[in-house]
């Protein structure tokens, strides 16, 4: 038998690792396993990528050279901190430490078991276990399993997430026959194990706009697509965006008064509730006091899990089974309907017949090629793979949009230490928001962590990184939400490694945005009685209620001052009645290729300033209308 071959840890890497995450009364320090388990992260993202990553941390190690006189390995513990809050202010290095201070915390917090009393450890899952086989499990096949050879039928689905999962189940329920095809994975509850790491390599596609700023686009791949991995947050679009859509696309089909009962539909099947008290916990009172203090309007948030108790953190799935997301609520009736899917199976060609859309051919895990043909063709992979989809097969050019007109929703946080117990790690993540500015693009919500992401949250290491994990139970962390500017994104297809190559620059306005919604999120905090805040920003990442935020309040930062964030990119196929200027029409039919439909995050015309799940979904309800009429 071979012995596996083991990679020894680079000295550089283990010494920076020690000093990022030294450990604390509860926690215990980061060591050789941190290292290995963080080059094998890297790896899975692509192996080209792990000598870079090494390479990275030695140029760190050498880095100390100047102003100590040795490599950072050879320092004392004392000086290695001391080096840290150097490095962590420096306009380059400090960047480099951010990325790789976060991929150790997401690696070293994820696995780590709690050594004190207090605990330390993620918080005990509340799982579901499926119990029983459903019939309509019998609809759902790997695709490497499937020996059924050629399939017939009326439409065909590409996507299983909000735009697709609600269109295949619409027009099942009117008799149609409908197949899905999923690249994704079909996970129950079990497989939600409350691990960032797993949850990442499973759930999520590797995504992130380049400009002047590189940010993470967390968008997910797997049955029920993004829906299955979110925080349930259920906003209608608000009125005055559904506006101004009437006056940029000349039409009236998506006033305030036309859509309502396309999202009192959807919001019937998730079953949309306010969120209780008792789940939000005690950062709702702490939210609604500091609103209070100066004010500012405040709420409970609105979401698609009636049952939810907090039992875990969402993003990494729901084990209880509380949230309705699509592969829940919409998905099993389809299934009940005669519908069927076909997992692990990436759509690579549209067949067309005289122009129009008659079926596509997927290719499954090991390189077999499915082959589906049907009268309709719904393209609902989200707004990152759809526009890569059609540049790859050279559809829908005319226009020369696809892929254009990005926007992100670039997004922030602050968090905030109280005497109050917190907790947030036993309530749901997005359960509270102020509205006050919302108008002017900007939205607040809470934004509990789990207790294996919480370190994430802070843009700084060593011993204070630490200090403020043994006191988490204390803080509250709060996210900050941004309309766009511009629609400057583009989706430009895939890059050489097979990653999504996106750009995207945030906005000098934006930018000011940010800083200022950061500051009313920081007056709030004040006003509720914080000790201690903590803005993502690289440069004024803890500061004090008086002096110290008084002068974050007057600075300017640069877009690279900041850590930003993506959830929902949208408007890559831009929807208009003329096909010179616009890839589908108002009815979401390819103005190029009869037969096709886009139905997802790519044809909304964003931003929206708010969580866009129920805005795709009704959409997507409204389209299904349409194209059951075409197909009467």
């Amino acid at each position: 038998m071979d012995t596996p071959v083991v990679t020894v840890p680079d000295r550089a890497s283990v010494a920076l690792v020690e000093a990022l995450i030294p450990g604390s009364r509860d926690l215990a320090a980061a060591d050789e396993t941190t290292v290995r388990r963080a080059e094998e992260v890297v790896r899975h993202v692509h192996p080209s990528l792990v000598r870079a990553w090494t390479a990275a941390q030695r140029t760190l190690d050498a880095a100390a050279y100047p102003r100590r006189g040795r490599p950072f390995h050879a320092l004392s513990a004392d000086a290695q901190d001391a080096v840290l809050r150097q490095w962590e202010k420096d306009p380059i290095l400090g960047k480099a430490l951010a990325f790789i201070s976060l991929v150790y915390k997401m690696v070293h917090f994820d696995q780590v078991e709690p050594q004190g009393s207090n605990g330390g450890g993620r918080t005990a899952l509340r799982v579901v276990r499926p119990t029983d086989e459903p019939r309509w499990l019998r609809q759902v096949h790997p695709g490497d399993t499937w020996d059924g050879g050629d399939i017939e039928c009326d439409v065909v689905v590409i996507g299983s997430g909000a735009g697709g999962g609600v269109v295949g189940r619409e027009l099942a329920a009117r008799g149609l026959a409908v197949v899905f095809l999923e690249e994704g994975e079909h996970y129950r509850n079990d497989a939600f194990d409350g691990s960032s790491v797993r949850a990442h390599q499973r759930f999520y596609r590797t995504a992130f706009s380049v400009g002047n700023v590189v940010m993470p686009i967390f968008v997910g791949r797997l049955v029920g697509g993004s829906t299955a991995i979110n925080g349930g947050t259920s906003f209608r679009t608000p009125p005055w965006i559904l506006e101004r859509w009437c006056e940029e696309l000349d039409t009236d089909a998506f006033s305030p008064e036309a859509m309502a009962r396309h999202f009192d539909r959807v919001e019937g099947i998730l079953d949309v509730r306010t969120s209780s008290r008792q789940a939000i916990g005690p950062i709702g009172d702490v939210m609604a006091r500091g609103c209070d203090a100066l004010g500012w309007s405040h709420f409970a948030i609105r979401r698609n899990a009636p049952d939810c108790d907090g039992s875990g953190f969402c993003d990494f799935g729901c084990a209880s089974g509380a949230r309705r997301s699509i592969d829940v609520a919409y998905l099993p009736p389809a299934f009940n309907d005669g519908a069927m899917l076909l997992t692990g199976t990436r759509v690579v060609k549209l067949v067309t017949e005289g122009g129009r859309a008659t079926g596509v051919e997927g290719v499954t895990k090991s390189g077999r090629t499915i082959r589906v043909r049907g009268r309709a063709v719904v393209l609902a992979g989200g707004t990152i793979p759809t526009p890569i989809f059609l540049l790859e097969q050279g559809l829908c050019s005319t226009s020369g949009q696809v892929g254009r007109n990005l926007t992100i929703h670039p997004s922030c946080g602050l968090s905030a230490l109280f005497d109050d117990e917190i907790k947030g790690h036993d309530h749901i993540p997005q359960g509270y928001g102020c509205d006050e500015f919302v108008r002017d693009g900007i939205l607040v919500t809470t934004a509990q962590p789990s207790r294996n992401l919480a370190p994430l949250l802070f843009p700084f290491t060593g011993r204070r990184l630490m200090e403020v994990v043994d006191g988490m139970d204390r803080v509250a962390s709060f996210a900050i939400l941004m309309r766009d500017d511009t629609r400057n994104g583009r989706v430009w297809g895939r890059d050489v490694a097979g990653i999504p190559a996106i750009t995207y620059s945030v906005t000098a306005r934006d930018t000011e945005r940010m800083h200022q919604a950061m500051v009313h999120t920081g007056e709030m905090c004040i006003a509720a009685g914080a000790k201690k805040l903590y803005p993502v920003n690289l440069t004024a990442p803890i500061l004090n209620p008086g002096s110290e935020f008084d002068a974050f309040r007057r600075t300017s930062p640069s877009p690279g001052d900041l850590v930003w964030l993506s959830y929902h990119p949208l408007g890559t196929c831009k929807m208009g009645d003329d096909p010179k200027t616009s890839v589908v029409g108002l009815d979401h039919e390819a103005h190029d290729v009869r037969g096709l439909f886009v139905v997802d995050g790519s044809t909304v015309p964003g931003p929206l300033g708010v969580n866009p799940q129920l805005t795709i979904m009704a959409m997507a309800t409204r389209a299904a209308e349409g194209i059951a009429a075409k197909l009467a």
